[in-house]
């Protein structure tokens, strides 16, 4: 009756190299396994989607603390606090606090759907319309209002709205900046974008370890746990933001982490308690991460509507089968099944993950400049091997190199903004019409 929770295994496995290497993501992971999961039945590839969707945001919160790379999009606040915590000697907590959060946010969020799923319909359909538009909206507004300097944010905004808009809409076939170049009219690479503009500038910041924070913490797992408790508010808030802000179509991890981060920035600002580095903000926005992952699988598994590009292309494997999600759910079906593996899943994810906090500390032996090479060639293959995706190695590398001196020009500004705003643009789009309409 539980063979399909076999298949946990194979999701762990696959979402800790998703998580590891930035750019891959949950998508590409599943394209490149394509001829394997064909070959499974409709609940061991439900399970193996949900091992692969959790495990993903645990390891990728990893890699966003050491190197500065974001595995996901949603990574992005990671980037930021998680690896300032690192670079000052606090990485440990970082990772550890990330962890336990989405541990505590996925228990948290099934105890969320016991009690919404009787009114998901409801909810689905407020987010199919208005709501959905005014939640991108406020979420982009709210990152440039908090940040340091409005006008700078502001302008980088409307800098990723631009770059965000290169191609060609199928829509209505409005074409911009193509300049007669067929790559162009396929966008701007995600992965290119985020690597030279996010990652690289901070890369090139001047920094060398201390040593004297180089060392271990035997007592590791009573400190951090008491750290995290002392901070689980934190956390609450990130549970119930990424809960909701989960249902937002296409990009819902993406929104459930920024807007839990920046709601947890200004809050510890008007407390007087921020500065780069925080914990209780990285905490606030991984757990959020979690939690809309999971809200995020809800329209799908009971109405038949995927909302990002990876659950569409698992509906498509479904379909194939004669497994046709939204039909004759019933909330037992849920329970009895996904729930289980989803806590499971977790559960192994978090005893791989924390214990990883007490030894990263030994990364910070390595000599600043060959850590400083090592991700920069990291950076060239993820970009190269998502390109590799497409068919397009070479424009995705060309995009990248481009846009490198745009990354040093910009290497003290928090260019969060920009690429928020571009990743969000065509959803962007839409919610602007929306909200046009609203108005007049």
């Amino acid at each position: 009756m539980l063979d399909h929770l076999w298949y946990i295994v194979p999701g762990i496995l696959t979402g800790c190299i998703a998580g590891f290497m930035p750019g891959i993501g949950i998508f590409a992971s599943m394209m490149m396994l394509v001829p394997f999961l064909h070959t499974l039945e409709p609940m061991e590839l439900l399970t193996f989607y949900i091992a692969l969707a959790s495990t993903t945001q645990y390891i990728g919160s990893i890699t966003a603390t050491v190197f500065g790379l974001p595995g996901e999009t949603s990574s992005l606040p990671a980037v930021k606090e998680g690896h300032e915590m690192y670079r000052s000697g606090s990485g440990s907590y970082a990772i550890s606090g990330a962890a336990i959060g989405s541990f505590v946010g996925s228990i948290l969020v099934v105890a969320f759907v016991s009690f919404f799923i009787q009114f998901l319909d409801d909810i689905y359909k407020i987010y199919n319309t208005k709501v959905m538009a005014i939640t991108l909206i406020i979420v982009s507004v709210l990152i440039c209002m908090t940040a340091e300097n409005r006008l700078i944010a502001v302008s980088l905004s409307i800098v990723g709205y631009l770059l965000g808009l290169v191609g060609c809409r199928h829509i209505d076939d409005f074409c911009f900046a193509t300049f007669n170049n067929d790559n162009l009219t396929t966008g701007l690479p995600l992965v290119s974008v985020i690597c030279a503009i996010y990652v690289f500038p901070q890369l090139i910041k001047k920094f060398n370890w201390d040593n004297e924070v180089v060392k271990l913490e035997n007592s590791f797992t009573v400190r951090h746990l008491k750290k995290y408790v002392k901070n689980i508010g934190a956390g609450l808030r990130g549970t119930v933001i990424g809960f909701f802000a989960g249902f937002t179509p296409g990009i819902s991890t993406a929104v459930s982490s920024n807007l839990a981060y920046i709601i947890e920035k200004w809050w510890q600002t008007k407390i007087k308690k921020y500065k780069i580095g925080n914990y209780q903000s990285l905490v606030s926005a991984e757990t959020a991460n979690n939690a809309g992952a999971f809200s995020c699988l809800l329209p799908l598994v009971v109405f038949g509507l995927p909302l990002v590009p990876s659950e569409a292309l698992l509906f498509e494997m479904l379909m194939s089968k004669g497994t046709v999600l939204g039909q004759n759910f019933t909330p037992s079906f849920f329970f009895n099944n996904l729930v289980f593996a989803l806590l499971l899943t977790n559960l192994i994810a978090l005893l791989i993950a924390w214990p990883l906090a007490k030894h990263i500390c030994y990364l910070q032996k390595i000599p600043t400049t060959y850590f400083k090479i090592f991700v920069f060639a990291l950076l060239l293959f993820s970009v190269f091997i998502n390109g590799q995706n497409y068919f397009q190695e070479t424009y995705n590398l060309a995009v990248f190199f481009l846009l490198l001196p745009v990354g040093y020009m910009l290497r003290n500004i928090d260019t969060l903004p920009l690429i928020f705003v571009f990743i969000i643009q065509s959803r962007l789009d839409v919610a602007l019409i929306t909200l046009k309409g609203l108005l007049w």
